[in-house]
This record gives C-alpha cells, sequence and structure tokens, in this order.
C-alpha cells in the first residue's frame, strides 16, 4: 500500500473507513461501528472514508444509502472522502467499481492463486454427502485440461475461487490479541460469482488495499472472515492492515440487538425525540470506557479520551432504559430556546401548523423551562407544552365527569367572577385571589386547584397552575374557564332531553 504520511507528525497516516450496505436503515449497533472509526480517525488526525457496499443489487436501495447518510450526519459524523464528497481513492460506491474487482479476479487467475471452479452447488452436495461442515472439497482446484475443456465446451458457468495455501494464519487484533487459525480450517473460497460480482470477501480486500486503509474497526463476528482477507492481501503481495474487532451490540437479555427489543435503527431513535448528542455519548461508551471511568463526555473529549486499547472484548449491552437516561440529562443541559426550536417537528406530527409554534416559540421556551425536569425526549414538549397554543382545549369525558360536578360548576362560576376583576395578571396576583376565595368559601384549595388546572390544560399534570395562568394570560385563562363551565351546562341540557 503506497500509505501516504501525515505531514504533522511524519508517520504513516492513519486511513479507516465504515462500510455500510444500504439494505436497511442504520442500526445501532452499525452506528456504533461508524462511531469507534470516526473516533480513532480523528483522535489520530487520521482520514475517515465512507464506503457504500452495495453489490447486493436486489436489496441495495438509493433510498437507504441516502437515510444512512443523513443519520450519521445527524448523529454527529463527517466523513473526508465517500460517495457523497469524492476524493482521490473513489469511486466509493461497490457498484462503481466492479471492472476493478473483475480485473484483480483475473490478475490471481494468470498467477496460479485462484482458478475456474465449474462445480453446481448439487454436485458439491453430493460429493461432501450432506456434510456441510466440510465445506468445499476443491474438486476444481486440480482438473486436467481435458476436464476443463469438458466443462467449456458444455457452456458450464464459472466461479473464480482462491486457492488456499496450507499454512497456519496469525491476526494479531488490537482488541483480541493474538488469535490463530489453523491450516486446513478453510477450504478454496469464491471470490467472483458466475455473473461477474465479487463476493464480500474479495471485494472488502481490494477496497482497502486501492483506499490505503491502514486500520479495519468492525465488529466481532468478521473476525472468522479476517484469515481469508489476509490471504488476499498476501496473494496481492500487500501486507493487511491492523485489525479491530469490536465487541458485538447486544440487548438487555444478552441475545442480539433485534426489533423485538424495541427500536434499532438510529432513524426510529431520530424519529421519537432523542438528541443527537445524547446518542453519540451513550454509543461511544458500549464496549469502550475512560481510565476514570466517566459517563458523560462531550465530542472533543471522546476524541481526545479514546483508544482501540481501551474497548472491552465482553459484548455491549444496548439498554434503552440507559439510552433514555442519558437523553433526559442531555435534555436538561441544552438550553430551552434551541428545545424549541428543535420541538417543531414533534409538534407538527401533533398536529400543530409550523406557523402556529413559530408564533408561540416564547411561550413554549418559557414553559420548557419549568417542565425540563420531566422531559426525557422532544417528543415529550408537544405534550405537555401544546395546551398553550392549542386555540380549543378537549376536555376527556371520564376526566370532564370527574372534576365538572355541579358544585364544582358553582364554585368556578363564582370564582371566575372574582378573576375578572383582576388587572394586573401575575401569578402571585391570581394565586392569593384564588386561596382568598377559597377561605372565604370555607373550601379546600384542592377543590378548586385540580378542576381549574383541567379546565386551563386539558390535563391532570404541568407546571404550577399560577404559571399556567400567568402564561395563557388573562383573556384566554377566563375564556377556557368559561367554555369548560358551559361544557356542564350542555351535558345537563342533553341529559333533560334524552
Amino acid at each position: 500500500m503506497s500509505q501516504r504520511k501525515n505531514n504533522q507528525t511524519g508517520k504513516y497516516m492513519v486511513r479507516v473507513r465504515f462500510a455500510p450496505s444500504p439494505t436497511g436503515y442504520l442500526h445501532v449497533g452499525n452506528a456504533r461501528t461508524a462511531l469507534f472509526n470516526y473516533l480513532f480517525a480523528r483522535k489520530n488526525n487520521g482520514v475517515f472514508v465512507l464506503r457504500i457496499e452495495d453489490t447486493d443489487f436486489e436489496r441495495s436501495k438509493k433510498e437507504y444509502e441516502q437515510s444512512i447518510i443523513e443519520d450519521l450526519k445527524w448523529l454527529g459524523l463527517s466523513w473526508d472522502e465517500g460517495p457523497d464528497c469524492g476524493g482521490p481513492y473513489g469511486p466509493y460506491r461497490q457498484s462503481e467499481r466492479l471492472q476493478i474487482y473483475r480485473d484483480y479476479g483475473k490478475k490471481l487467475l494468470t498467477e496460479g492463486k485462484a482458478y475456474k471452479c465449474w462445480c453446481t452447488k448439487e454436485e458439491i452436495e453430493q460429493r461432501i454427502q450432506g456434510d456441510k461442515s466440510s465445506g468445499y472439497d476443491n474438486y476444481c482446484r486440480n482438473l486436467t485440461h481435458q476436464q476443463i475443456a469438458k466443462f467449456e465446451s458444455e457452456g458450464r458457468k464459472y466461479v473464480i475461487r482462491f486457492k488456499v495455501p496450507e499454512k497456519d494464519i496469525t491476526v494479531n487484533d488490537i482488541i483480541r490479541g493474538t488469535v490463530k487459525f489453523e491450516s486446513g480450517s478453510l477450504n478454496d473460497f469464491v471470490i467472483m460469482k458466475s455473473n461477474e460480482i465479487p463476493t464480500f470477501h474479495f471485494a472488502v480486500v481490494i477496497d482497502d488495499l486501492l483506499m490505503n486503509i491502514t486500520h479495519v474497526i468492525r465488529g466481532e463476528d468478521h473476525l472468522s472472515n479476517t484469515p481469508k482477507h489476509i490471504l488476499i492481501f498476501e496473494a496481492l503481495g500487500y501486507q493487511a492492515p491492523q485489525f479491530a474487532h469490536m465487541s458485538m451490540t447486544l440487548g438487555p437479555d444478552r441475545t442480539r440487538l433485534s426489533k423485538r427489543h424495541g427500536a434499532t435503527s438510529v432513524r426510529q431513535y431520530r424519529e421519537n425525540g432523542y438528541l443527537a448528542d445524547a446518542m453519540f455519548n451513550y454509543l461511544a461508551l458500549l464496549g469502550w470506557s475512560s481510565k476514570d471511568n466517566r459517563e458523560i463526555f462531550s465530542h472533543d473529549e471522546l476524541i481526545q479520551n479514546f483508544s482501540l486499547e481501551n474497548c472491552n472484548r465482553a459484548n455491549a449491552i444496548f439498554d434503552p432504559v440507559k439510552l433514555l437516561w442519558f437523553n433526559s440529562l442531555y435534555i436538561r443541559n441544552t438550553s430551552s430556546e434551541k428545545l424549541a426550536l428543535m420541538s417543531i417537528p414533534f409538534f407538527e406530527k401533533s398536529g400543530y401548523s409550523e406557523t402556529q409554534v413559530r408564533n408561540h416559540l416564547s411561550l413554549i421556551e418559557k414553559v420548557i423551562e419549568l417542565e425540563k425536569e420531566k422531559l426525557k425526549t422532544l417528543a415529550d414538549i408537544p405534550e405537555r407544552t401544546g395546551y398553550f397554543i392549542k386555540e380549543n382545549i378537549e376536555w376527556n369525558e371520564k376526566l370532564t365527569e370527574k372534576f365538572l360536578t355541579d358544585e364544582t360548576t358553582k364554585i368556578l362560576t363564582s370564582l371566575l367572577q372574582e378573576l375578572k376583576k383582576i388587572e394586573i395578571f401575575q401569578k402571585e396576583i391570581v394565586e392569593h385571589t384564588v386561596r382568598r376565595f377559597c377561605e372565604e368559601k370555607g373550601i379546600k384549595a384542592s377543590t378548586v386547584f385540580h378542576p381549574l388546572r383541567f379546565a386551563l390544560t386539558g390535563t391532570t399534570k404541568g407546571p404550577g397552575l399560577f404559571e399556567i395562568f400567568e402564561f395563557l394570560g388573562k383573556d384566554t385563562s377566563l375564556s377556557r374557564i368559561e367554555n369548560f363551565i358551559k361544557k356542564e351546562e350542555n351535558n345537563d341540557d342533553r341529559r333533560k332531553n334524552h
């Protein structure tokens, strides 16, 4: 590999890559892999490459590629080379590099390091007699010229298989340590399919070779593939990159993370109102820990502290409850102004117009400031603040029956007259008026407070009652109480008619 040197250090420049397949949305486990590559590159003043492995033409889709790019950017990752920004070693989509793989396949054929295999799947299964663990029996490795001519005359399709040498293979893994694979553990494996599309093993090596990748940081499930990759590098006359195989990302029950554990894609967490910084911080702690066991880091602090040597071999547990805790913590540490702006799409999902929300942003900010301790996601904001900007409140029928009895209706009607007399509608003055009213009438404050909150908001939770009065203002507050009382009057009329 013609590695470039880092101008600052004079050493060979670190080059890493994240190479997703665009067959679905970005899985949180893959996002973690991307993050570790990003942190390692930035820590070492290196280059982070985004490469798209899209040779599965049936399942690969452009919309998934776009969503992966969007979700990585949302998470806070940036890359130096990739399909969207170009670079000196492009193209960065495998579907645009097919001729490159074919040329290298022919090179290995010419040099006798690979061979054509005409065996059908049925023939292989018949020869190994159902013992799939034994794999391919290398039947076509030593065919005679006559046998080859016969297969060619029959017009049989062939694959290209790599000729595995008889030798032990040692992987010096940065995270796993020394891992040995004995001679005979590998059969001759396919590098080019019969349709001239490369297998994963071949394409990934050719790309890593030509893109000067110095470190391959990927999941532990690829460790068993590594001997194949090392052999291909050696056959082409190059030294393999350094490998670092990260622990797997499992669910709380220590099984592979799947849909039954809840949301598994970055896109789902975005849409559920999680903050990118919270996800960035949480994912960094899955399988890696700082020397002082801290948990909260800024991006720059993570870059500064990250090292592959501090990655754990034990599987990482993705705990949605812990992530939610991280998210609520980050929400508390984010300005109310910023949270209000970030919440706009979630208001729109809840049926509010963008204009309606933007016209009330200052009010939403004030309510967020009061409610921050209770917010866990951005999606909570419309639920906890939306009633401040609604034109009409919808009251739940069962709760209305609970709070709006005949007695309560009389009390609220009487209280309404007192509230109308207030000239400066501040929370302290409103509170004094309501408490004085309760004392004079000889009723408990709770008899009035709960129905008032429900009348003003349509909910039973939220900021302090008198903050709500002040935020809504006199006209809106009185109007809502009047409409709430009318609801009981309308119910009375309906009952009489029945």
